[in-house]
């Protein structure tokens, strides 16, 4: 099995890093293409989540990576300073697909 990896603010990272897991603490939204695109080289990670603070602001720029990405799957989490709203799962599940 291999790691799960936390990008996200100072808080989220951690909060994550109490029960083990490998984080990297961004401060700017900006940086996160490229801290996807390093951590998708590393064969030793399965699951990268990134906190929706970072990632909405750039959601257009990265969602193709997050979309395309087969391994490390990459996957948006709320963070407690998040606005909380409904998740579409099902148009999330046919773009995965390649439907949507």
């Amino acid at each position: 099995m291999g790691k799960v990896i936390v990008v996200g603010d100072r808080y989220t990272v951690n909060l994550f890093r109490l029960i083990g897991t490998e984080g990297y603490i961004l401060d700017d939204p900006l940086k996160l293409e490229d801290t996807l695109i390093k951590l998708k080289k590393r064969e030793d990670i399965d699951l990268i989540l990134v906190s929706n603070d970072l990632y909405s602001p750039v959601r257009e720029k990265v969602e193709n990576l997050v979309i395309e990405q087969k391994k490390p799957l990459v996957t948006i989490i709320p963070t407690p300073f998040s606005e909380s709203k409904p998740l579409d799962v099902k148009s999330l599940i046919l773009k995965a697909l390649g439907f949507g």
